[in-house]
């Protein structure tokens, strides 16, 4: 929904009119219309004016507050950056009421850490000593600033002193079912199992119909481990790989599919780096998954062959109409019910595809994730234990070697809808 307007408190008409706005949307409740055309402006202005110069800051906030999107899909494209920042803009003492402060817009997409300072450790982003005194990616001066890509995701800083991530998870009736998944696996006591590596979500609030979800920010983002500026080896994405798909299969465990396993959704503390210093890393950064608004949850008592999707995910700020817009296996656009726990394990190898080790042994467990026939395709637990047996019969130096980036012709994203 556009923010497209502007207060002039200068001006003393443009006061009483924003003002008659706002007391309507506040005696009616917040985020609906007020009326088009009051019938007397005099006996308005009366009764607008207490409100207008008594607790005018108030009522402006609520006024904006009231202007927010009313669909997750809406949060996820309301408009330009502008547009973007205004909703959260109207958020902030909302926010400081939480005791949150909002990192503050700089440029474009990017926000800076209040006052561009470090945060406190966390346990959930380090920085590996050869790039402590840098200043590009992968170094401490990195996690005091942030790309966003839509205002669904915004980041904060807490009163004593961690840096967090808010996300909306749901809006009006969009969003419960994301909402009651992370309850179940991304808080206590599910979220310290050792094998869970779902991002650990601290809290929640709610601002009148919206419900806002507290995390951790962590330092990198699997989506770079190959092929980008971290300098890892074939050890380190091999350990990463093996760490998401732990976290794939405790979530298929309980009857979660994630339908959206793709490497950008997976976060990590650190990137290794071992090819920086040519040995091998004692200390190895968690893996963690994120992002469940496409995820499905089915009854324990369902039996196994019955948990299916039908189409391309959607959900959330995912607006099916729209295509899915990623990369999917052949079941997905057939139009015939497939397993979702299946598509999990398919996203997570097609995301690595270009991505060669040079042992056979290992590309080759790497090439069934991504096998077209469902049934051939291992699930999670499946290649998980298969790969890992591969990548532990070999002595760690020898696979602290450069991954090799092989050529191929991707798929063609999904673009028709389905009836999910």
């Amino acid at each position: 929904m556009p923010f497209s307007v502007k207060v002039t408190t200068t001006v003393a008409s443009t006061a009483i009119v924003l003002s008659t706005v706002i007391y309507y949307c506040v005696l009616s409740g917040g985020r609906s219309s007020p009326p088009s055309q009051p019938k007397d402006s005099s006996s308005l202005r009366q009764k607008v004016s207490p409100f207008t110069f008594k607790n005018y800051d108030k009522l402006a906030q609520q006024f904006f507050c009231d202007q927010l999107p009313v669909k997750l899909s809406d949060w996820r494209n309301p408009g330009d950056v502008p547009e973007c920042e205004a909703i959260w803009e109207s958020l902030d003492q909302v926010l400081r009421n939480h005791g949150l402060e909002q990192w503050a817009h700089t440029e474009i997409q990017f926000l800076k850490s209040p006052q561009n300072s470090y945060p406190l450790a966390t346990g959930f982003a380090y920085v590996i000593p050869s790039r402590m005194l840098d200043s590009g990616p992968g170094t401490a001066k990195k996690l005091t600033w942030f790309q966003y890509i839509n205002p669904v995701l915004r980041m904060a800083r807490t009163k004593d002193g961690h840096d967090v991530a808010i996300r909306v998870i749901t809006v009006n009736k969009d969003g419960h079912e994301q909402l009651n998944i992370l309850r179940k696996v991304a808080a206590s006591p599910s979220s310290l199992l050792s094998n869970n590596h779902t991002l650990p979500m601290l809290r929640v609030f709610e601002y009148e119909d919206i419900t806002f979800g507290i995390f951790p920010r962590t330092a990198g983002c699997m989506e770079e481990a190959f092929d980008s500026w971290p300098k890892n080896s074939v050890g380190d994405v091999l350990n990463m790989i093996l760490q998401a798909l732990e976290g794939l299969a405790f979530i298929h465990d309980l009857g979660i599919a994630h339908r959206d396993a793709d490497k950008s959704n997976f976060l990590v503390q650190w990137h290794p780096e071992s090819l920086r210093t040519m040995t091998v890393a004692i200390s190895r950064p968690r893996v963690y998954l994120i992002d469940f608004e496409v995820a499905v949850e089915f009854p324990s008592e369902l039996p196994i062959e019955a948990r299916v999707s039908i189409g391309p995910p959607s959900g959330g700020t995912i607006n099916i109409a729209d295509g899915w817009g990623r990369a999917v296996p052949p079941e997905v656009d057939s139009g015939m019910p497939y397993s979702p726990f299946k598509l999990d394990v398919w996203q997570l190898g097609y995301s690595f595809i270009t991505f060669r080790s040079t042992v056979p042994a290992i590309d080759e467990v790497l090439a069934e994730l991504v096998l077209d026939d469902p049934v051939a395709r291992p699930n999670a637990s499946e290649a998980l234990t298969k790969l890992g047996k591969v990548v532990n019969g070999i002595p760690p130096e020898a696979l602290l070697i450069e991954p090799v980036k092989f050529d191929i012709e991707p798929k063609q994203y999904s673009t028709e809808p389905h009836n999910a």
